[in-house]
C-alpha cells in the first residue's frame, strides 16, 4: 500500500508516519521509485504499538525506540529481548532510592524465587515508591505486596504463554511490550475503580450506622 493509504488505515497522519520514518522508529517501506515505497501489514502493527506506547503508555519517542530495539535484535534469546523491553520502559537515572530499601526489594524477590535482572529498573522502582508511600505514614513493606504479586505472577504466565506462541519473534517481543504497558494501565484502572467502590461502600455503612444511633 501506499502512504496515504497506511495513513488512511492506521489512523496516524502522513507527517506523522514520515516523522516516524525519519527517526526510525518505523521500518522504511519497500522502494518503489525515487520518492515512493509501499508499506504492509506489518507497518500498520508498528504504527499502532508506537501509538499505544506513546498515548497509553506516556512513553517518549526515545523510550519508544529503546523498547522497540529489542525487537530488531535476532542475536537476543528471546527471553533476553524480553529484559531488553523491560528495561527499555523505564529510566534507572530518574530513580532517586536508599540502598537498604533496595536491599529489602531484593531480599522479597529472592524469597519468591523470581529471577530478575540486578540492573532491571523496576526492583529500585519499587523501592522508591515504598519509600514515598512511607513518608506519607503508610506502614508499607515489600511484603505488603505479596498478595499483589501472587496475582501479577499468575497473569504474567498467561502472558508470557501467550506471547511465545505468537507465529514469529517481533510478534513475540512486540506483544510483551504492548501487554505490558497497556495492561499495567488497565490493572491501574481496575485499582482505581476498585477504590471508589470501597470508599462508597463504606460510607454507606456509616450512614446506615449513624441512622441507627439516632
Amino acid at each position: 500500500m501506499r502512504i496515504s493509504e497506511l495513513s488512511r488505515r492506521s489512523g496516524v497522519s502522513v507527517a506523522t508516519i514520515k516523522y516516524y520514518l525519519r527517526e526510525e522508529v518505523l521500518p522504511a517501506g519497500e522502494p518503489t521509485s525515487t520518492n515512493q515505497a509501499s508499506y504492509d501489514e506489518g507497518h500498520i502493527r508498528r504504527l499502532r504499538l508506537i501509538r499505544a506506547l506513546i498515548d497509553i503508555g506516556g512513553l517518549s519517542l526515545a523510550r519508544v525506540r529503546d523498547a522497540l530495539a529489542a525487537t530488531e535484535n535476532d542475536e537476543l534469546p528471546l527471553h533476553d529481548a524480553f529484559g531488553a523491553v523491560m528495561l527499555g520502559l523505564d529510566d534507572p537515572g530518574t530513580i532517586a532510592v536508599d540502598g537498604d530499601t533496595v536491599g529489602e526489594v531484593r531480599d522479597w524477590l529472592a524469597e519468591r524465587r523470581w529471577t530478575i535482572a540486578p540492573d532491571a529498573p523496576a526492583t529500585r522502582r519499587l523501592a522508591e515508591l515504598i519509600e514515598i508511600l512511607r513518608e506519607f505514614g503508610l506502614p508499607v513493606t515489600a511484603d505488603s505486596f505479596t498478595a499483589a504479586a501472587n496475582s501479577a505472577e499468575a497473569t504474567a504466565i498467561d502472558e508470557v504463554h501467550y506471547a511465545y506462541d505468537q507465529p514469529d519473534r517481533i510478534a513475540s517481543v512486540e506483544m510483551m511490550l504492548i501487554g505490558t504497558v497497556v495492561y499495567e494501565r488497565a490493572m491501574a484502572m481496575v485499582r482505581r475503580l476498585a477504590l471508589e467502590a470501597a470508599s462508597a461502600r463504606i460510607e454507606d455503612s456509616a450512614r446506615i450506622e449513624d441512622r441507627g444511633r439516632r
